[in-house]
């Protein structure tokens, strides 16, 4: 059974890595913003970790590794969305999980297995979506339902994270451009994709709760 989320101790462990004595990642200032600006937004943070690994366990490793490489380059945050910020090492941590395990998991089927490949994040979408809002928009932002989340982490990775940071997290198309390092077009591209994709699941979900 997944382990329970622990706020607390992701607090404590903040603390030690910004006041470690012995090897200091922050000064007392930056130290004090990092707490102030980068600790609210854990929460946000192991939500979005666990929608992209539908892992509790594996979103509490990914967030934490995340947390200490946040802390060590939070030298390089300027002004701007700390959570956009945030967000793109955790998106960065998850991938490195994925790669890891995906590395483990071929090592165990032939310990004679050479480099893993590098993980493929999904094909560039070509459609563009207009900036109205969608009923699917609106039913995630209104509901933490089963079944809409069952829906939700049934899409490909790609997809699923563009919903999440778009409409759970409602970040800019740009904000979203600086978490996934793509260009703006393809992100709403994927996005559509993803709406559209959803919009299907949903429908198809409906019918066999009527049925």
């Amino acid at each position: 059974m997944a382990a329970a989320f622990s706020f607390a101790a992701w607090l404590v462990t903040a603390a030690s890595v910004v006041h470690d004595e012995a090897h200091p990642v922050l000064d007392a200032e930056a130290g004090e913003r990092f707490q102030r600006l980068v600790l609210p937004q854990l929460d946000a943070a192991y939500s979005f970790a666990r929608f992209l690994s539908r892992d509790a366990d594996a979103a509490h490793d990914i967030v934490q590794d995340a947390l200490l490489k946040a802390c060590r380059h939070f030298a390089s945050f300027r002004d701007g969305n700390v959570r956009a910020w945030l967000f793109a090492i955790v998106r960065n941590c998850h991938y490195d999980w994925h790669a890891a395990r995906a590395r483990s998991a071929r090592y165990e089927a032939d310990p004679d297995i050479g480099e893993e490949e590098g993980f493929d994040g999904g094909s560039v979408l070509d459609q563009v979506v207009s900036e109205e809002d969608t009923p699917e928009a609106a039913l995630i932002r209104k509901t933490e339902a089963e079944q809409v989340r069952g829906v939700l982490l049934g899409l490909p990775q790609p997809l699923r994270e563009m919903l999440v940071l778009r409409e759970l997290e409602q970040l800019s198309y740009r904000e979203i451009a600086a978490v996934t390092a793509l260009p703006i077009g393809t992100v709403m591209s994927r996005l559509a994709r993803a709406r559209s994709e959803f919009a299907e699941a949903w429908t198809q979900e409906a019918r066999i709760g009527r049925a």
